[in-house]
């Protein structure tokens, strides 16, 4: 093993890192689409074994707890995709890092993503048929594309989703993309180096839901969590979307009445050593890698401190 990368070593020496990833397919299915956030099993070695020689790597809920975050680092992935566990596990394994997996309980009971409904109706060209039948019925700015429009907050996802489905009830196909999501008849893989967390029952943006809906949303994933025995779990939530207008105030006080001990956003910002703010609960930044190999990889992670 080489010695410390200079930039991961000044990324560590001014400010901690959680890492977002979801997919981790060695070939990303077709079924899911190009919107799919993915990083291959070797490239999440590369960037995880470059960091572990500068970061110190955590539990989620130690990150989250820590006073200062400066040479810690933190692994999450959201939405529970079976190829975490299939394809990338042996990665955490080989390097002992631990890994927050976040789940919803929709998708592990074998309900389609909504945001599957929407990669599955840009992938086959339907989005003006879509907009043709519904197009009235959301809010939107000029020139706001469909993939975005259907996940602003001021359009209720609950609403959102039956619209999709009334539009795909003559496409089945979207059905098969249940098989790349963990699933109940599965349960969890138990293991020291893996803890479950929540991530709501849907993925709504919950900001764009009322205070019951979104009590449902948080309350009821939290206790479908707790019904696998044998596993690790944190109380951290992970907000779905995790951007600046994807929760509201309603959303951390019903986080913290569901018992959850911090939150994670997903603002593409790298924190420096303090939290963001203080509030009702911790409120804790993670990133998305969007580039593959490390040096393009920190350089981009550098470039989100500098902005930060």
């Amino acid at each position: 093993m080489s010695g410390p990368d200079p930039l991961a070593q000044d990324l560590a020496n001014r400010c901690g890192l959680a890492l977002l990833y979801h997919g981790t397919f060695s070939s990303p299915p077709e079924l899911l689409g190009d919107a799919l956030h993915n990083i291959s099993p070797q490239d999440l070695f590369r960037q995880l074994e470059t960091l572990s020689r500068s970061f110190h790597f955590v539990s989620v809920d130690e990150y989250c707890a820590a006073g200062d975050l400066r040479g810690l680092a933190t692994i999450t992935a959201d939405d529970g995709y079976q190829c975490v566990v299939d394809e990338a596990f042996s990665v955490f394994e080989a390097l002992q890092i631990p890994l927050a997996i976040f789940v919803n309980r929709s998708f592990m009971e074998g309900k389609p993503f909504w945001r599957d409904k929407v990669r599955s109706i840009m992938q086959r060209r339907r989005v003006g048929e879509f907009e043709a039948r519904f197009a009235e019925q959301f809010q939107r700015d000029p020139e706001q594309p469909f993939y975005r429009y259907t996940k602003d907050p001021r359009n209720n996802s609950i609403r959102v989703d039956e619209m999709l489905d009334a539009f795909l009830e003559d496409e089945p196909l979207i059905d098969a993309c249940r098989q790349y999501y963990m699933q109940v008849s599965q349960s969890l893989k138990a293991h020291p180096l893996i803890s479950y967390g929540s991530h709501s029952v849907h993925h709504y943006v919950l900001s764009s839901l009322s205070d019951d809906e979104q009590w449902r949303e948080i309350d009821e994933n939290r206790r479908f969590l707790e019904t696998f025995p044998g596993v690790n779990r944190t109380a951290v939530f992970s907000i779905p979307f995790g951007g600046d207008r994807d929760y509201n105030d309603a959303t951390i006080r019903l986080a913290a009445d569901a018992g959850h001990s911090a939150m994670l956003l997903s603002r593409g910002v790298v924190q420096r050593k303090d939290r963001i703010h203080d509030s009702l609960l911790p409120m804790v930044d993670r990133v998305m890698p969007r580039h593959a190999e490390p040096p393009a990889f920190l350089e981009d992670l550098q470039a989100r401190l500098s902005r930060g």
